[in-house]
This record gives structure tokens, sequence and C-alpha cells, in this order.
């Protein structure tokens, strides 16, 4: 259980330090998103209470490092991870489970940025919203297919303990 508190909490640090210093630079025009990447990668391997876990406290780490409210991602990627780990079913093919990650992890950074709109009273640019959710669904599948991978090995080796009655 220690491990796997401990692994979570390096790939977040991990995500969101690499957002900031690699994927956020170069790729400045559309919506991009490694740590939610992350959150769907989990909740394909591990199911949707792992997913939506990761989700909440990734995005609120990241709430908790930005100028916008707090809340506004926790809340985006909780759902990425309910809906992608309750619909994604690790036993399919590849890409159908990838296609699958990478719209709803384009989906919830599109929602962050229209929530994000809706609170801080900013105008949406509803023209440019197409665009950038084509843009960032190709990103984040091409993010998708480098993260999955580890994401499958690093919890494959965290397997929780079965519950069951131990004879001595």
């Amino acid at each position: 259980m220690v491990a796997r508190v401990c692994a979570a909490i390096a790939v977040a640090l991990t995500a969101l330090l690499l957002q900031m210093t690699l994927v956020g630079p170069l790729a400045p025009w559309a919506p991009a998103s490694l740590p939610a990447v992350v959150v769907a990668a989990v909740a394909i391997t591990a199911g949707p209470g792992a997913g939506m876990s990761m989700g909440f406290s990734l995005g609120l780490l990241a709430d908790l490092g930005s100028a916008h409210p707090v809340g506004v991602l926790a809340l985006t990627w909780l759902g990425l991870g309910a809906l992608v780990g309750r619909y994604a079913d690790p036993r399919r093919a590849r890409t159908s489970t990838i296609t699958l990650a990478a719209i709803g992890a384009a989906l919830a950074g599109i929602a962050g940025e229209v929530l994000l709109a809706l609170v801080q009273s900013d105008a949406i640019r509803i023209p440019s919203l197409p665009r950038q959710l084509i843009i960032a669904l190709v990103l984040d599948a091409a993010l998708l297919v480098l993260v999955l991978p580890a994401a499958r090995s690093i919890l494959g080796r965290l397997r929780a303990p079965t519950l069951g009655i131990q004879r001595g």
C-alpha cells in the first residue's frame, strides 16, 4: 500500500514537472496535457476508482500550483478518470483503448478551459474550440502511446494485495 502511494506521488510530481517544462512550452497553441494523459492511463490500467483518485489528486495539486480557482482541474480530471476507467477495457485492442483515452483527455482539457472561462468571466472563443479539440486529440494520443506502457508496467508491479484468509 505504501509503495502504491509513493509511486502515485512520484508519477504525479513527474507529470506536472514535465508538463511545465516540456509539453506546455512545446505546444503553447494546443491544450495538450500530460497530467490528463497520466490520469487516463491509470484509469485504463487500474480501473475507475484509481483513475478518479489519481485525477482528483493530480488535478488538485495542479490547481494549487496555478493562478486559477482551486478545483477546476480536480473536477475535470476526476470526471476523466471516472469515464475512461468505466468505458476503457484493458483487454480490448490497443488502438481503441488509446483512442478512447485520448478523446477523454482532449475533452477534459477543453472542458477545463470552458469551466475556467466561466468561473473567471473570460470570453470563450467558440470558433477556436473545434480546432483546439482536434489538435489536443492528436497530441494526447501521441503522449498516451508513450505513457500507457509505462503505467501498465508500474501498476502491474504494484498490484494491491488480495483480501482473503491467510492460513499459517
